[in-house]
């Protein structure tokens, strides 16, 4: 299966991120942020916009309204990479910690690799890009 708009537009919003965590780090200062925990709450706000683009498809991984969910391990590493991704946020906006902002940014680029992959992988096309008729 070929990757959709929706996919394009969540690489976009986590390479932003991502771009933005490397700025940070070599010391560039982006406007309007300074210090890592306004860095901190930019990069979970790229996160909430990537994650939003596949809200309809969230939905299916977990099975709501008796929809197939894909392989278990999928499921239990999505959710595990989620929950990193919520503590080391809370962290990293309350102490300020690089380590938890860096943390927080590798769970969120792994998390999105993997449901890229999947997506790609996918033999069906899912319910999040299927047209009205």
């Amino acid at each position: 299966m070929s990757l959709t708009w929706k996919d394009g537009l969540a690489t976009v919003f986590v390479g932003a991120a991502f771009v933005l965590y490397l700025l940070s780090q070599g010391g560039t200062t982006v406007v309007g942020l300074s210090g890592p925990r306004a860095t901190t709450v930019a990069i979970c706000a790229w996160g909430v916009g990537g994650c939003y683009t596949a809200k309809s498809h969230m939905q299916g991984v977990y099975g709501v309204g008796g929809r197939p969910r894909p392989p278990l391990l999928y499921v239990v590493l999505a959710s595990v990479l989620g929950g990193v991704m919520l503590v080391a946020g809370m962290v990293a906006i309350s102490s300020g910690s690089a380590a938890a902002l860096a943390t927080l940014t590798g769970a969120m680029v792994a998390l999105w690799a993997m449901a890229t992959i999947r997506h790609r992988a996918s033999r069906t096309t899912p319910e999040v890009i299927r047209t009205a008729r």
